[in-house]
């Protein structure tokens, strides 16, 4: 096969480059297409854009701080990241950048970075399929220095036909493979008669999310030295409890924290508001949950079970093989451990 020489300056554009072929290229889209078009839904950033990006940025994820960070995109550590970093070559010897667990964390971390600084602002303003003018305002705003960026962006998304990602997110979108669309809010969960187990708290549908409120008094209280809030814990990971008028930046602000923090722990995007009563965890959900499983009920999301537990989106989709195609049904079972499992309806 012909060989595709590729000068990759990472982020700001390192004076190296990488060598990888065509296939490299397409290997790479084929494994994290479907993590781009979640995020477009979650984010509003077309994938086709996320894609490109990752391409670039990470040489197909040969880059040694793809290899060694798992960062996908570039993203330098600044000074809210109090994350792993790694140290690579940049604009000036050995700078830091954000180092992540896993790749699906660095998808995640480059939404909420464009997201959550006002410099990207007028990207969210455009046309979600207008690739070409996210490209241009990824430039303008500072995102790379490199006077070609955008040029090479447009290039490996016309090039590969990304701009068929943002068409598979509408498609997908406007036949309901996402999560709930916006719904009327509902009143508290009946007890299951089809199930042993009686629901333990009330369910409230906001937007494309449901939001899990839960039963306080089955929390452990703990304590924590870095906020006046009650503090509590559910699968040995610290949250709190919204109150009225409370915002993600009011919580951050309260355990001395930030608020994109606290978004990336509750895996949500940075349009999405609280309700009175709904769970908030404070630091870092986890991959997996001693409860072997979760029946599905009627309404329930991803997120929602995510939230429940207290287990990454992230990790319930590796855990259960989903793919942005799967669509939860009443009567499923999602499994919440470490171990091989089957996905199966009652």
């Amino acid at each position: 096969m012909k060989r595709v020489v590729v000068f990759l300056l990472l982020s700001n554009f390192f004076a190296t480059f990488a060598q990888y072929t065509e296939q490299d290229i397409r290997n790479y889209i084929e494994q994290y297409q479907d993590l781009a078009i979640r995020k477009m839904y979650e984010y509003q950033i077309p994938a086709s854009i996320t894609m490109a990006q990752g391409v670039f940025e990470s040489a197909c994820g040969t880059s040694r701080l793809a290899r060694e960070g798992n960062n996908h995109f570039g993203i330098k550590c600044h000074k809210e990241w109090v994350g792993d970093t790694i140290k690579v070559d940049d604009d000036t010897l050995q700078e830091c950048f954000r180092r992540y667990e896993k790749v699906e964390d660095s998808y995640n971390d480059h939404s909420l970075f464009l997201t959550s600084r006002p410099r990207y602002a007028t990207l969210f303003t455009l046309d979600i399929m207008d690739y070409r003018g996210w490209a241009r305002g990824l430039k303008e705003a500072g995102y790379a220095t490199n006077p070609q960026y955008a040029d090479r962006l447009i290039s490996l998304i016309e090039r590969f036909d990304l701009a068929r990602l943002d068409t598979l997110y509408q498609e997908r979108n406007e036949i309901g493979w996402f999560e709930l669309q916006q719904v009327e809010v509902a009143d508290e969960i009946e007890e299951d008669n089809d199930s042993d187990e009686v629901l333990d708290q009330k369910e409230i549908r906001v937007s494309q999310f449901t939001v899990f409120i839960p039963r306080i008094s089955k929390y452990k209280k703990v304590k924590y030295p870095f906020s006046t809030r009650p503090v509590y814990e559910n699968n040995k990971v610290l949250f709190v409890v919204a109150k009225k008028g409370d915002t993600y930046a009011s919580i951050a602000a309260d355990i001395q924290s930030d608020e994109q923090r606290i978004r990336y722990y509750n895996d949500v995007p940075v349009t999405k508001g609280l309700e009175p009563g709904e769970i908030v965890y404070i630091e870092q959900k986890r991959d997996g949950n001693n409860q072997a499983t979760h029946r599905v009920n009627s309404g329930e999301t991803l997120h929602f079970i995510s939230q429940r537990y207290g287990v990454r989106i992230a990790s319930l989709m590796k855990l259960n093989s989903f793919s942005e195609k799967t669509v939860l049904e009443p009567g499923m079972i999602v499994n919440l451990k470490k171990e091989k499992f089957r996905l199966f309806k009652k």
